[in-house]
C-alpha cells in the first residue's frame, strides 16, 4: 500500500490534468526507471519535472537539482509512464460521489493517468472531467463517448437505441453535437443500423468504437472504419464477435444466435431449455476455432490496424471457476461495503447453484478466450489493455495490473 501511495504522490503532484501546476521544480531521485521501450529498468535516475513537462532524465548525482526544487527520494522504487484503461465505466455502478471520491483517485493512485470511459452518462463524466481538470477533484484523462448506441430497448442516460438506418445517422449526429470524443457500437444494433453509424460517423470525422453488433460479421468490422473492437469472449455471445468469426461454423452458430435471440423475446419461452441452447452454443463457438479463417481475419485487423480490448479480467471474474472461487485480493478492501456485499451474495448464489460440468465449462471458455488472446499476441494483432470495470470484483486501477 505504501508503494501504491507514493506512485499517487508522484502522479498527483506532476499530471496538470489532476491538479494545479506545481510552484516548484518537482525532483524524484534515486528511482528506477522504466521508459516503456522494453530496455531493462535503470537504477539511480533522477528525474525533474518544471511545470506540466519533465524537463530532465539523468543519473541521480549527475543532475544538477534546482535550489528551489521540492525533492521525493524514491530509493527502491519504480517510475512508470502512466498507463491507460482502454475499457471501463466509471458512472454506471455507481452515484457520482463513489466515482468522484473513490474510483477516480484509485485509478490514479494504480498509475493509471487515462482511460477510455466506455459508454454511460454523459453529464456526469463531464462533471467529473471539469473537476479534475479545474483541480477541485484527482482523477485521469477521460476520453468518452457518452451513451451506447444500441438497438430497440428503453432509452437512458446510458443507451442512445436507434431501430433503423435514419435513427443510427440521428443518434451519431446528436452524440457529436453533445461533444462526445467517439461513438460507442453495441452488441443489438442490426447490420443496417452498425453500417449507417459508421458511415455517418465517417461523413462527419468522429470516430467509432465498441462491439461487434451480434448481427455483424467480425470481418464486416475488420473492413470498416471501427477503430476497436471490445471483448474476445464467448462468457456473453455478444462478446464473441471474433471468436465466431473464426468459427468454421460461423454461418450456422450465427443463425442459431439470431434464433435464440427472437426465441428469448417470448415471454412463454422455457428458459431452461434457452440456457441448454446458449451453452451449447458456446461450446460450439468455442471448440469449432479454424485457423486459417483466423488468420484471415487477423490479417485484415493489422491492414487496417484495429485494435482489439480483450477485457480478459472481468469475463474470467464475470462468473466462478471453481466452487472456492470468491475473489478476496486486497484491493477489494476499497470498494464500498454494500457494493462488496452485493457481489459476494449474487456470486456464493451462483456457487452454491452450480454442478461440477458448470465450473468446467466455464474453465473451458475461459481457456479458449487466453488461447484467442495468445493467437492475436503472436500474429502481432494490435492489442489495448481494457478491464469492463466496474462490477464484478473488477475495480479501477488494480484490474489494469491483474
Amino acid at each position: 500500500m505504501k508503494q501504491i501511495l507514493l506512485s499517487a504522490l508522484i502522479l498527483i503532484t506532476t499530471l496538470p490534468w489532476l491538479s494545479p501546476l506545481v510552484v516548484h521544480p518537482l525532483v524524484i531521485n534515486h528511482v528506477n526507471l522504466i521508459d516503456a521501450t522494453g530496455k531493462p529498468a535503470q537504477a539511480e535516475m533522477t528525474v525533474i519535472v518544471v511545470g506540466d513537462r519533465i524537463q530532465t532524465i539523468g543519473k541521480t548525482g549527475k543532475v544538477k537539482i534546482p535550489a528551489d526544487a521540492e525533492v521525493i527520494d524514491a530509493k527502491g522504487k519504480y517510475l512508470i509512464p502512466g498507463l491507460w484503461d482502454a475499457h471501463i465505466h466509471l458512472t454506471i455502478a455507481a452515484g457520482q460521489d463513489v466515482t468522484r471520491e473513490l474510483f477516480s483517485p484509485m485509478l490514479v493512485a494504480y498509475g493509471v493517468t487515462t482511460v477510455r470511459e466506455m459508454g454511460g452518462d454523459w453529464q456526469r463524466i463531464q462533471q467529473v472531467r471539469k473537476e479534475i481538470g479545474e483541480g477541485k477533484g484527482i482523477g485521469p484523462r477521460i476520453f468518452a463517448p457518452g451513451p451506447f448506441v444500441d438497438g430497440p430497448q428503453p432509452a437512458d442516460v446510458n443507451f442512445l437505441p436507434v431501430a433503423n438506418e435514419l435513427e443510427a445517422r440521428e443518434a451519431v449526429r446528436k452524440l457529436k453535437a453533445d461533444g462526445v470524443d467517439f461513438i460507442k457500437v453495441q452488441a443489438g444494433l442490426s447490420f443496417e443500423s452498425w453500417r449507417a453509424v459508421t458511415e455517418e460517423a465517417r461523413r462527419i470525422s468522429i470516430p467509432v468504437a465498441g462491439h461487434i453488433p451480434e448481427a455483424v460479421s467480425a470481418f464486416d468490422v475488420a473492413t470498416s472504419n471501427q477503430r476497436s473492437i471490445e471483448h474476445i469472449s464467448p462468457v456473453l455471445p455478444g462478446d464473441a464477435g471474433i471468436m465466431l468469426a473464426c468459427s468454421s461454423k460461423e454461418i450456422e452458430l450465427r443463425t442459431e444466435l439470431g434464433a435464440l435471440k427472437t426465441a428469448a423475446e417470448d415471454k412463454n419461452a422455457d428458459r431452461k431449455l434457452l440456457r441448454q441452447r446458449q451453452r451449447n452454443l458456446q461450446r460450439q463457438m468455442a471448440t469449432s476455432y479454424d485457423m486459417q479463417k483466423c488468420a484471415r481475419l487477423f490479417a485484415l485487423l493489422i491492414k487496417n490496424q484495429i485494435h482489439v480490448v480483450p477485457t480478459q479480467i472481468w469475463s474470467t471474474r464475470f462468473a466462478p471457476l471453481s466452487a472456492d472461487d470468491l475473489p478476496n485480493d486486497e484491493s477489494l478492501r476499497l470498494a464500498p461495503a454494500s457494493m462488496r456485499a452485493r457481489w459476494d451474495k449474487r456470486r456464493n448464489e451462483v456457487i452454491n447453484a452450480s454442478t461440477p460440468e458448470d465450473f468446467a465449462f466455464r474453465q473451458m471458455l475461459a481457456d479458449k478466450s487466453r488461447d484467442l488472446v495468445a493467437a492475436m499476441i503472436r500474429a502481432r494483432v494490435p492489442l489495448l489493455a481494457g478491464t469492463d470495470g466496474m462490477d464484478g470484483y473488477v475495480l479501477p486501477g488494480a484490474g489494469l495490473h491483474e
